[in-house]
C-alpha cells in the first residue's frame, strides 16, 4: 500500500490516512499495544510483521507497505501480486487493534453504495466512486468462504455490479479500450461469484419452500442435498479464483486505471451529466413498464435489467439532489427491483433444478420444484406491477439536463 493518497483524490484502498495532530492526554490509558519487527526491504518497501495484543487477546499481522510514486507503487504491487498473495488492506493496524480490543470484526473503511456528494466534475465522480466500491470488494470477499453464510458473497457481488455499472455510466469520459479490457477482468470475477449466489439464493428460496409445500418429501429432500453439494463446489471454484493472480491483478489494475489515466474528453460537469444519464434510463424503463403485464418472462428479465441499471445509477447520483422526493424514488426503485428480482429467482431455479438430473434428483422432484417457481414467479410478477405504479407515481427526482442548476 502506499502512505499517502495524491493531493486532491479520494482516498484508495490500501493508502494510510494523512496524520492527524492529536492533543495529549495524561489521562489516556495504552488500548494496544504492537509486537514484531520491521524490516526494510529495499527503497520505499517496508515488511511489518509481528502480533498486537489488545483486550486479553493477541492477533498476528502482515503488512507490506510501499511506499512512493503511484505509478512506480502500482506498477511493483501488481509484479508482486502475480506471484504473492497481497491485496491493499480494507482496514488499517488502528482499526485493527480497536477491534481486537473490543471483541468485534474489523470495521471496513467503506460500505454500500457510493455517494457522489461534493464532486464537481464527472471524471472526479467517477474516481471517488471507484476507490469507495473496490474498497468494498476488498472488505466483503473474505467472507466468500463456506460456512459463512451468504452475505460475503452477496455484497461482493453487488459491489462488483455497481462497479461495472459505473464503467457503462461513465463511458464517455473513459478512455475506451484500457477499461474495456478491465471491464473483461471483472466479468470473470462476477462469473465465480454467479455460480455460488445462484445456489446460495435457491437453498434459500424455491428449495426449501417446495420441502415445505410437500411436508418434507424425501424426494425434494434428495434434490436439496444434491443442491448443497453444487454449491459446495461453486465455493470451492470461487474460493480458487479469489486466491488466484487472477483476482488480486484486476483489484490492482482498477487502482491503476482510477489513479493514473487522465479522462479521454474534456470533463463535463457532474449534474447536467447526471441528469442525461438518468433521463435516458428512466424513460428505456418507463417503455417496458407500460407494457408490463404482457411482457414474457424474457422481456420481464430485461425490465429487471432496465430497472438495475437505473439503481445504480440514481444511487450515487441521489446526493446531487437530496432530498424527500429522492429518497422515495430511489425506496420504490427498489421496491420494483426486488420484485423483478424474485420472478428471476424463480426462473434460475427451475434452471437449476433441472441442471441436478443425474446428480441425485429425480424426475419427480425437479418437476414439483419446477412448478412451484412457475407459481412463484408469477405472484413475483403481480407484486412487479404494483411496485412499478407507485414507482410511476413518485416520478423522477432529477433536473433535466437544461435545468440543472441547483
Amino acid at each position: 500500500m502506499t502512505p499517502l493518497p495524491p493531493e486532491g483524490m479520494p482516498a484508495w484502498p490500501g493508502m494510510l490516512p494523512p496524520p492527524q495532530p492529536v492533543a495529549a492526554d495524561a489521562a489516556a490509558l495504552p488500548l494496544a499495544r504492537f509486537t514484531g519487527r520491521r524490516a526494510v526491504l529495499a527503497t520505499g518497501v517496508t515488511w511489518i510483521e509481528g502480533r498486537i495484543e489488545a483486550g486479553g487477546q493477541a492477533q498476528r499481522i502482515a503488512r507490506l507497505v510501499l511506499e512512493g510514486e503511484p505509478a512506480e507503487v502500482l506498477a511493483l504491487a501488481a509484479e508482486l501480486a502475480e506471484a504473492l498473495p497481497l491485496l491493499p488492506a480494507h482496514h488499517g493496524l488502528d482499526e485493527a487493534a480497536l477491534a481486537l480490543a473490543e471483541s468485534r470484526p474489523p470495521r471496513p473503511r467503506r460500505q454500500g453504495p457510493a455517494s457522489l456528494a461534493g464532486a464537481e466534475t464527472s471524471h472526479a465522480a467517477f474516481r471517488a466512486a471507484l476507490a469507495h466500491l473496490l474498497d468494498v470488494i476488498l472488505a466483503e470477499s473474505p467472507g466468500c468462504r463456506p460456512g459463512a453464510g451468504p452475505r460475503g458473497v452477496h455484497q461482493t457481488r453487488v459491489a462488483l455490479r455497481r462497479l461495472r455499472s459505473l464503467l457503462r455510466l461513465f463511458r464517455p469520459v473513459l478512455d475506451g479500450p484500457a477499461w474495456r479490457a478491465w471491464d473483461g477482468q471483472l466479468r470473470e470475477v462476477a462469473q465465480a461469484l454467479g455460480a455460488a449466489r445462484d445456489w446460495d439464493v435457491f437453498l434459500a428460496g424455491i428449495g426449501p419452500g417446495t420441502l415445505a409445500a410437500l411436508d418434507g418429501d424425501a424426494r425434494v429432500k434428495r434434490l436439496l442435498a444434491a443442491a448443497g453439494r453444487e454449491r459446495d463446489a461453486a465455493y470451492a471454484a470461487l474460493g480458487q479464483f479469489l486466491a488466484s493472480p487472477g483476482f488480486r491483478v484486476a483489484i490492482l489494475r482498477g487502482m491503476q486505471l482510477g489513479l493514473l489515466q487522465a479522462p479521454a474528453t474534456p470533463d463535463p460537469p457532474l449534474a447536467p451529466f447526471a441528469a442525461g444519464v438518468l433521463r435516458k434510463r428512466w424513460k428505456r424503463l418507463k417503455a417496458a413498464g407500460s407494457a408490463m403485464a404482457e411482457l414474457d418472462a424474457t422481456a420481464l428479465h430485461e425490465m429487471r435489467l432496465d430497472a438495475k441499471r437505473l439503481r445504480y445509477a440514481a444511487e450515487p447520483f441521489a446526493a446531487l439532489w437530496p432530498g424527500r422526493a429522492a429518497r422515495r424514488f430511489a425506496r420504490r426503485l427498489a421496491e420494483l427491483q426486488e420484485a423483478l428480482g424474485l420472478a428471476n429467482d424463480a426462473t434460475v431455479a427451475a434452471q437449476l433444478a433441472r441442471r441436478l438430473a443425474g446428480r441425485g434428483a429425480g424426475g419427480f422432484a425437479i418437476g414439483t420444484v419446477t412448478g412451484f417457481a412457475a407459481g412463484r414467479a408469477e405472484g413475483s410478477r403481480i407484486a412487479a406491477i404494483a411496485a412499478w405504479n407507485r414507482l410511476r407515481k413518485a416520478g423522477p427526482f432529477w433536473k433535466s439536463p437544461e435545468n440543472h442548476d441547483l
